[in-house]
Formats: structure tokens, C-alpha cells, sequence
């Protein structure tokens, strides 16, 4: 059964965040693919900066690393990225590059990079999901003409900020103008509404 549309709200934006609250909770078993860990360094690198969180000197495109050493590494990364921006907006900022981190990737380049239409590639971003970023469940819900919704679940960091980011990003990455609301359903699920005009 699909969400009633007025269940989605706009992102807290405004709200406070306790990044250090949130990296304390992600579960020691969570892992993330190397490719974004080196995405997010290299984005450093390019500007030049230098982070203060950076564990390693090199991350492996498939293999897995602690979420718990990841999220230090975005947060520093979206405050020295985005120093204009609250916390929330800088993290919502570096999700929207997701797509293009993961295009520069063999899998991505097999799933999303040949995914065409919108449906097609929100599809596509989902099914990494699981594949990138374990424990994970990310599922489409429902999908009409200019809507998805997608479920997400067992995300432990920053569901309501960075990863709004990723499927904004996804939108921007299929040539559609569009907008990410959220209903959430626990600190690490929520169901996300996509809507877009033709």
C-alpha cells in the first residue's frame, strides 16, 4: 500500500543537526563501497583541501569500509566544501553527486549509465542500494506518471539530509526538474516521494 501524498513532508532543513550524535549511532557492521569514499576525497582534493577525518590515504572502488569512518569523512568534507551552508543543505549538497560518483564506476556505468527515462534511472539508483551500502533495503513503492515513491531502510546516517541529496541528484541526472519530500519512519527509514514535471 502506497502513501497517501500529504503523509511527505520538505526535508527538516531548518532544523538542528548532532552530526556526532549520528555517527555515534551508526551499527559497527555498516559498510559503504570504497567508490564513495574516494569520490568524496577526490572532491576535497580538487579544491585543494586537506581533511582532518581522512582515515586512509587510499580506498579500494569495491571494497567496503565502515560507514562509521565514512560519515566523519562527509561531514568535514561538507563543511569545508560548503562553508555558506547549514550543515543539513551542505550534506544534501554532496548527496546530489552521487550519480556522477557512481557512473565513474564499472557497475554504475552498467546499471545507471545505461538506465534512460526517469523511472529507469530512480530504478537503477535503488537497486545500487543494496549493492553499495550494506545492511540495506531500498525498494520502489509505487510509480505513476511523474511520481515514485521509494522506501528506505536500515540507512544509518544523515537519511533526511544526504541522501534526499542522492535522488535529487538522480532527478537532476535524468534531465528532470523535481523535488524529494520525505515521510519518516525511524532515525534509519523513511519512504522518500519524487515528483517531477513532464
Amino acid at each position: 500500500m502506497t502513501m497517501a501524498t500529504a503523509a511527505f513532508a520538505e526535508p527538516p532543513w531548518n532544523a538542528p543537526l548532532d552530526a556526532k550524535h549520528v555517527i555515534a549511532a551508526i551499527p559497527p557492521g555498516a559498510t559503504l563501497a570504497g567508490m564513495f569514499f574516494s569520490a568524496v576525497l577526490d572532491a576535497a582534493r580538487n579544491r585543494p583541501l586537506k581533511l582532518s577525518q581522512q582515515p586512509r590515504e587510499r580506498y579500494l572502488q569495491f571494497g567496503f569500509y565502515p560507514i562509521a569512518e565514512f560519515a566523519p569523512l562527509l561531514v568535514a568534507a561538507a563543511e569545508q566544501l560548503h562553508p555558506d551552508r547549514s550543515l543539513r543543505q551542505a550534506l544534501r549538497k554532496l548527496g546530489r553527486g552521487a550519480p556522477a560518483a557512481l557512473c565513474a564506476s564499472t557497475l554504475g556505468k552498467v546499471t545507471l549509465g545505461s538506465a534512460e527515462g526517469v523511472h529507469a534511472i530512480v530504478t537503477a539508483m535503488v537497486n545500487t542500494y543494496s549493492i553499495n551500502l550494506r545492511p540495506c533495503r531500498c525498494a520502489v513503492v509505487s510509480s505513476k506518471a511523474t511520481s515514485m515513491v521509494i522506501s528506505l531502510d536500515d540507512i544509518p546516517y544523515f537519511l533526511d539530509s544526504h541522501h534526499v541529496g542522492v535522488f535529487e541528484g538522480t532527478l537532476k541526472h535524468a534531465h528532470v526538474n523535481g523535488r524529494v519530500r520525505i515521510a519518516t519512519r525511524g532515525y534509519d527509514s523513511a519512504d522518500l516521494l519524487l515528483e517531477w514535471t513532464a
